[in-house]
């Protein structure tokens, strides 16, 4: 038998943590003194002590561990935690080429300016969607609807009037509305668009408007809040205006990637 720092030198383990590993069920003593509360360990444990430090160094958490010393299996454990921390490596990778493309993005110049805008008249789909929701399947239910409301332009024989916009509104504190629009020559009624889709005018305003155009090909990460967006505010601060109950427009400018750009507004 062996004392708690014999046992501590001979497996590298530390007699706090071997304190600690018996109140946990993870390496208890083999013999503990009734009076003196001393622990004692048998040669056999020593085996154990050090596997339970090596996977310890290792990062394997505490319930790993344990599970490990009772079914033999250190190395199945040790691969676990392996694979753990590569795609935790992986995912830190990803997060931190978002957070640079986000911040390079908010880098470029952006043109903030007023301008008197007509009225203009446009067919929309209004989509719920949830703060939590997946991205890429919002933008997927977002082209989708895209298609259809231009589908129904088609079968009632009208052309858009423009670019597209997508307009956010809030909702509650756990969904937004997105509102996607289609820009018509003139108001159309109801009963051409059917009820898959409504129709509304924005009415003459004067905007405050950002527009965002990449100087060096930036590029921005899924769910990145828009520099276009983050200038719009910037422009509302300066001029005191509070957002409370506005909305926010954005059109995507160009025909390729070498001429693309962003452009918000909201009505002042």
């Amino acid at each position: 038998m062996m004392k708690i720092g014999e046992f501590s030198g001979i497996t590298g383990l530390s007699v706090k943590a071997l304190r600690h590993y018996d109140d946990r069920g993870v390496l208890p003593p083999a013999d503990v003194d009734e009076l003196s509360g001393y622990r004692e360990y048998d040669e056999g444990q020593v085996r154990a002590g050090v596997v339970v430090r090596a996977l310890r160094e290792a990062g394997v958490p505490l319930p790993a561990v344990t599970q490990a010393i009772a079914s033999d299996a250190a190395l199945d454990a040790l691969d676990a935690q392996r694979r753990q921390i590569l795609a935790d490596r992986a995912a830190e990778d990803r997060a931190f080429d978002a957070a640079e493309a986000e911040l390079r993005g908010l880098a470029v110049p952006v043109v903030v300016s007023e301008r008197r805008m007509p009225e203009r008249p446009y067919i929309a789909r209004v989509l719920e969607v949830g703060l939590d929701d997946d991205v890429d399947q919002s933008n997927d239910d977002a082209n989708a609807a895209f298609g259809e409301l231009f589908g129904i332009l088609q079968n009632a024989g009208v052309s858009p009037d423009g670019q597209p916009w997508t307009a956010l509104r809030g909702r509650d504190q756990d969904a937004v509305e997105l509102v996607l629009c289609w820009p018509t020559a003139t108001e159309l009624d109801v009963q051409t668009v059917g009820p898959q889709a409504s129709v509304g005018v924005l009415p003459e305003r004067t905007e405050l408007t950002a527009l965002w155009r990449p100087t060096r090909g930036e590029t921005l990460a899924d769910g990145a809040t828009h520099p276009a967006i983050v200038a719009l505010f910037d422009g509302l601060a300066e001029r005191g205006i509070t957002f409370t109950g506005r909305e926010v427009r954005q059109v995507s400018l160009g025909e390729t990637e070498a001429d693309h750009a962003v452009e918000v507004s909201i009505t002042i």
